[in-house]
């Protein structure tokens, strides 16, 4: 137990440091959240913005510090991981990383999809969004979701008067976590806090009949539906993704735990608890496969802890984003 207690106290001390030293919860100094927006030609302001936070983009990389936590763990009779983990900053933050995702070509090219797919649908109701480029900063929901609230203020307070600098109004987010961070506790620690923040869903969902006109394609396939705990409960989203669903020719199944009673996928404690969370996510994929091997999710973090279960169950995840990008 004292050994876990170390443990723990290590991985949540290397993302908080990181967080507080380059705003990235990865740590990784290079602009590594931008790539997907080559040749899009956003503008770069705007009082409207899309906000990533960069949750998609850091899928292959939190793939590999996964991983490297993991095999860490044998270590820790012989080594204190709080030496091991607070080696963080150096390890976890730029080379090893780096040089791993290279090999993550699939998630990688997934996430790009999946903020294009968001984009064309965007494009396709009459929206077109800025985007902040190498400006754009993390949210700090890891923060929050880890308890580290001490470390929140600060942190919010950097990224709000950021984006009072660049004189947005509007927000749209891609991810329920980041949406419910600048929704929902923003507004607690900044007075008079005067940005609109919505989720994509919600935007698309209200213009559900201009979005139909502008699909090249129906997917026009049978798709099991994995709500996000975040997008359900904290945001009260659920019918919206179903509107957009039936606007791209989707069929609906939904599971036994669906809506306001859905599963977790098991994150976003796969940093510290990764037994745990195999645990977790084993139980809701299972349940998710024996009703359909097509599987739509609306979260990188739903995606990642999902998608692994794909070659083992002979199932494919889907995220909303990726759907919207085949269709349009």
């Amino acid at each position: 137990m004292r050994r876990s207690k170390r443990f723990v106290s290590g991985v949540l001390s290397t993302l908080r440091d990181n967080i507080q030293r380059t705003g990235d919860p990865l740590g990784i100094k290079k602009v590594y959240w931008t790539e997907w927006a080559k040749g899009l030609n956003l503008p770069r302001s705007g009082e409207t913005i899309l906000l990533t936070a960069r949750m998609y983009q850091m899928l292959p990389y939190i793939m590999q510090i996964t991983g490297l936590v993991a095999s860490a763990k044998p270590f820790l009779s012989r080594r204190g991981l709080g030496e091991i983990v607070n080696m963080g900053n150096r390890i976890m933050g730029d080379k090893i990383i780096r040089l791993k995702s290279l090999g993550s070509k699939n998630i990688r090219s997934k996430s790009k999809n999946i903020l294009k797919g968001i984009v064309s649908a965007l494009g396709a109701i009459g929206q077109r969004p800025a985007y902040l480029y190498e400006d754009e900063p993390y949210s700090g929901v890891l923060l929050y979701d880890l308890g580290l609230d001490e470390y929140i203020e600060g942190h919010i307070e950097k990224v709000y008067s950021l984006l009072k600098s660049q004189k947005v109004k509007r927000i749209i987010g891609v991810d329920p976590h980041t949406v419910f961070m600048l929704k929902e506790i923003y507004p607690k620690y900044i007075d008079n806090y005067d940005i609109e923040v919505k989720h994509y869903l919600e935007i698309l969902s209200e213009n559900n009949e201009a979005l139909k006109k502008s699909c090249k394609k129906d997917i026009e396939k049978e798709f099991v539906i994995h709500d996000s705990c975040y997008l359900t409960r904290e945001l009260g989203i659920i019918e919206q993704v179903r509107r957009v669903s039936e606007s791209l020719g989707i069929t609906i199944i939904e599971p036994e735990n669906t809506k306001l009673d859905t599963a977790c996928c098991g994150g976003p404690i796969e940093y510290a608890f990764r037994d745990l969370t195999e645990k977790v996510s084993r139980t809701r994929i299972q349940e998710l496969a024996n009703v359909s091997k097509n599987i739509i999710v609306e979260c990188p973090i739903c995606l990642i802890n999902l998608r692994k279960y794909e070659r083992e169950m002979g199932i494919k995840v889907w995220d909303m984003g990726e759907l919207l990008f085949e269709a349009l």
